[in-house]
Order: structure tokens, then C-alpha cells, then sequence
């Protein structure tokens, strides 16, 4: 690739690392210069001013819908200067959405380009191979999708990408990650030995080392596929190829790794889908669909045999098949919970969030199914919502807790009271065993750990603890006040529980059992 393309490039990933915020919480229009549609006006055209240090750039129009999390740009023309004015680039239109300076815990992002040219020219002496795959002087895509979907919490991400190019071919992919990041695991050590005096040179150090800290990607993948669907690219190229390279021994020459071993056996499968393809030109399809999510880290990796020997693809050359099992009959209550499940989260079968109610709540005292309901409802009913995931917190389902806490930003707070077990509600002997007996307790109906989350009893409880002198029960005491400040419906519900608090210490005597039976 040119200097100038390597420009533009950079150029590029710095305006979407600063556009691709997380995903909307949708924040009300204002005319402030700091609202999300006038900082995202900034930044692209501060992408395009520095990008026009190394090019000529011009665009027809830029609608930016902030608050939506919106962005199309039209009609853009990028043409290189000195050296490089054969590289030229230009593109219809370009529309984003779901990006937003106001982060959802879960987001998602799109990105839709269509009518885009880039030149041969801009990947400098790769310029003629690549005119004879385009036929052309440019590399047309006629549309370019790319959608990302990820929870900054589980560090998981999904996404798609589809690349249709008129007369060449169309590809299509999918990663599937149940966490992924950058990684570099010599970032600090070359970080701080950068700008250092040179020590004395090593004759047994390695020669090939960099000073550049090495990046890769680390992470789990659960599932991932690429299709290359054959549009004219092979009919452009086979006259090219000599005539022994679609010959069997050629094909079998491709199998290198030793006979029995993974890689063996991922480079049989290419060898049988190439075979196929060169007998009816369609497509190729690779597919990672593991029993078991698999952890890689790209930066133990030498070369692409070791992701083919990790990954194992299978090599085919019919359409992806779906990464999830697919329901024939939703009507079919066999198994209720499943449908239900599958319905509400659109896996399997078309999402229907009435139906999977339905299905769904005769099962609300399963934590799974009470954790889906209160997704479900969480938009339009946050009070019935609160209660299926107090429901699913008390019985430790994974990710409840912060439903929960997302919950009680859309509740009053007698609302969020009412919902909850109020002060006078029985509770096990021995929370009052000791003052750290107490302050657990008491932690526990804060958080919803194990129990209903209560905010009083939690300080029915930690009032005892904190008598005794406990300092987290203190401090608990002090959140839930700083929290709740002056509301009526807390100020009712406290005083409830203080004389519970009361009732408790002298009916239990816990003057007596909280210092140990000392005088």
C-alpha cells in the first residue's frame, strides 16, 4: 500500500475510533456547542481538515443527527497530490448509525458505504495485479456493510460484514467473540526502554526485533464464517493460470502439514472445496463452528497455518449455515421455556417479544426465564420489570444485579420501594450473630447477593452493625442517604426500618450478644 493510502488510512481509523462511542442512550437535542450532533459535526471535519494535509478532499453533504445517533456523508472525492495524484477515491454515500456520546452498557454500531471507487494506483506496485482481479483501473464496490454489536462489560462482540463488488465477486463474514481485545504483551517493557540510551550491543540478541511493541488480537471466539461468492472475478483470472494449475496435483500439493494432524485435515478440506470450485465456480465457504468457544492470541501466532490449525475450519462450498439451532414450529410448546427464550431474544426464531411473554411467565420462578422477562419489560412496564429481576438476582442469575441497577434509574423511588421486601420482613437468626454477621446480611439485601434486594432491610440491618461500631455498615448507611437524600417515600421506609432496628437490639438483646457476652 502507497504512503498516501497508509495517510488516508490512519486518517480514517482515528475518525472512527472517535466516532464509534458507544451506543445510545438517547439525550434530548440542545443548542449547546456541546451537544452530541455539534461535537459530532467537529469531529468529522476535523477528520477531513487533517485528512487535507495529504489530499484533496471534497463532499457534497453532511448530516449529522447527534441525539440518534446519525451520520450520512455524500458524494466524497479524494484525490492524492504530487506523487500520488493517481490515487483517487470517491464514494456515494456513507451513512453511520448508533454511535452516541451517550454510552449504553450495550451498543451497536453500522457502518453502510455504497457507489466506492478506489484506484489501482493508491496500493502502489500491487497497482497492475489488482487490475487484472477488477478488470478495471479502480476497485469498484458497489456496497460495503459493516454492523458491530458489543457489551463493554463482557468485552463480547459480534460482527458482520458484507462487500459486493459488481462483476468481481461478493464476500460475506461474521465473528461471533464471547470477549476480544488488543493485546500487546510487550507494551510496557518496549514503552519504557523507548528513549534510552542505546545499551551495548548484544551479538546474541535477536536481529528481526523491533522497538515497536508487538499488537495483536486476544480473546474467545464462539463462532465466525467468510464466503466468497464468485461474481466474474474467476473467469477473469483463469486465463491467467497455467493449465496444470487446476490439475489435481496441483491442488494436492497444497497439502503440506503432516498426514493425521489438524491442520492436515483443514488443508483437506480446502483442497476438496477448490476441486469443487474449479469444477462450477460459485462459492467457497470457511466456517469455525466449535463445540466450545476457542481462546486465541494472535501474537503467538508465526503465520496463518497456526490460526488454521487452532480454528479448524470447515471448507464447503454451499451458503453458511446458521450459528444457532433453528426452530421449525414456534407453536410447538414441547418445550415452552426454550421457545420462549428463543422468541425473546430473536435466536432461532423471529424475535416476538408478546409471544415469549406468554410462554414465559406460567416459568417466571426460573431465574433465566424471570432475567428474560424483565428484559423484556424493562421499556414498557420498568415496575412489573424490577420485580422478575429482584426475582432472578435472588437466585444469583449472571447479569441481574446490573439489571437491576439499570431498572432503578427508570423507577421512582416508591415505586422501587414498593417493589422490594419491606423492613419488617422476617430474616434468619443468625444475620444477628455478630456485628459482621450483620453487616453481610445487610450488603447482601443492598446488592440483591443471594437475597431479594431490599434497601430496608439492608438498613434495618446495618444500623445494628453500625451501633456495634462496624464502619462498611456506616458506610452502607451513608450511600443509601446520599442516594435517596430528602424523597418522602425513603424517609417513610427508613424510619420503618430504624425502629425495627430498635425493636431488634433490645428484643434480641444485642447490646449483650454483638459485644460477646463481655460487660
Amino acid at each position: 500500500m502507497s504512503p498516501l493510502a497508509r495517510r488516508l488510512g490512519a486518517g480514517t481509523a482515528l475518525f472512527l475510533a472517535l466516532a464509534s462511542a458507544p451506543h445510545a442512550q438517547s439525550a434530548p437535542p440542545t443548542n449547546s456547542i456541546f451537544s452530541p450532533a455539534n461535537i459530532a459535526a467537529g469531529l468529522v471535519r476535523g477528520a477531513v481538515s487533517y485528512a487535507r494535509m495529504v489530499a484533496d478532499i471534497r463532499y457534497g453533504g453532511l448530516d449529522i443527527d447527534g441525539p440518534r445517533g446519525g451520520l450520512i456523508l455524500r458524494d466524497l472525492e479524494i484525490a492524492g497530490l504530487g506523487k500520488h495524484e493517481n490515487c483517487r477515491v470517491s464514494l456515494g454515500r456513507l451513512q453511520i448509525s448508533g454511535f452516541s456520546f451517550w454510552g449504553d452498557e450495550e451498543s451497536q454500531m453500522r457502518f453502510d458505504a455504497s457507489d466506492l471507487s478506489i484506484a489501482n494506483n493508491c496500493f502502489g506496485a500491487n497497482a497492475a495485479m489488482i487490475g487484472v482481479v477488477t478488470g478495471g483501473a479502480h476497485i469498484p464496490l458497489a456496497t460495503l456493510s459493516v454492523d458491530l454489536r458489543q457489551s463493554s462489560g463482557s468485552g463480547a462482540l459480534n460482527a458482520d460484514i458484507e462487500a459486493i463488488s459488481s462483476g468481481i465477486a461478493r464476500i460475506e463474514g461474521s465473528a461471533d467473540f464471547d470477549y476480544v481485545s488488543l493485546f500487546s504483551p510487550d507494551f510496557f517493557e518496549k514503552i519504557s526502554t523507548a528513549g534510552q540510551p542505546e545499551a551495548e550491543e548484544d551479538e546474541f540478541a535477536d536481529p528481526g526485533a523491533s522497538e515497536t511493541p508487538q499488537i495483536g488480537l486476544r480473546g474467545t471466539l464462539r463462532a465466525g464464517h467468510l464466503s466468497v461468492e464468485n461474481l466474474g472475478v474467476w473467469e477473469r483470472l483463469k486465463p491467467l493460470l497455467p493449465p496444470e494449475a487446476s490439475s489435481p496435483e496441483a491442488t494436492q500439493a497444497l497439502l503440506t502439514a503432516e498426514p493425521g494432524s489438524a491442520l492436515h485435515e483443514t488443508q483437506q478440506g480446502l483442497v476438496r472445496a477448490l476441486r469443487a470450485f474449479m469444477a462450477e465456480p460459485g462459492r467457497i465457504t470457511a466456517e469455525i463452528r466449535p463445540a466450545e468457544p476457542i481462546t486465541f492470541d494472535t501474537t503467538l501466532w508465526f503465520g496463518p497455518e497456526d490460526a488454521a490449525a487452532l480454528f479448524r475450519p470447515r471448507f464447503s462450498n454451499a451458503l453458511p449455515t446458521p450459528p444457532v439451532a433453528l426452530i421449525a414450529d414456534p407453536r410447538d410448546h414441547a418445550d415452552a421455556r426454550a421457545v420462549g427464550l428463543a422468541l425473546a431474544e430473536g435466536q432461532g426464531v423471529p424475535q416476538n417479544s408478546r409471544r415469549a411473554i406468554e410462554l414465559l411467565m406460567p416459568l417466571q420462578e426460573d431465574a433465566e426465564v424471570a432475567l428474560a422477562l424483565a428484559r423484556l419489560k424493562a421499556g414498557t412496564d420498568p415496575a412489573t420489570a424490577y420485580r422478575h429481576a429482584l426475582r432472578a438476582a435472588s437466585q444469583g442469575a449472571a447479569g441481574a444485579a446490573a439489571m437491576l441497577d439499570r431498572i432503578e434509574t427508570r423507577l421512582a423511588t416508591a415505586d422501587l420501594l414498593a417493589a422490594q421486601a419491606p423492613a419488617g420482613t422476617d430474616l434468619p437468626e443468625d444475620s444477628f450473630a455478630s456485628p459482621v454477621a450483620l453487616r453481610d446480611a445487610a450488603l447482601a439485601h443492598e446488592q440483591g447477593d443471594g437475597v431479594p434486594r431490599s434497601y430496608a432491610l439492608a438498613w434495618r440491618l446495618a444500623a445494628s452493625a453500625a451501633a456495634a461500631g462496624d464502619g462498611p455498615a456506616r458506610a452502607l448507611m451513608a450511600r443509601l442517604e446520599a442516594r435517596f437524600a430528602v424523597d418522602p417515600a425513603w424517609i417513610e421506609a427508613r424510619n420503618k426500618a430504624a425502629d425495627l432496628a430498635l425493636d431488634d437490639w433490645t428484643r434480641r438483646d444485642l447490646a449483650r450478644r454483638l459485644a460477646g457476652d463481655r460487660p
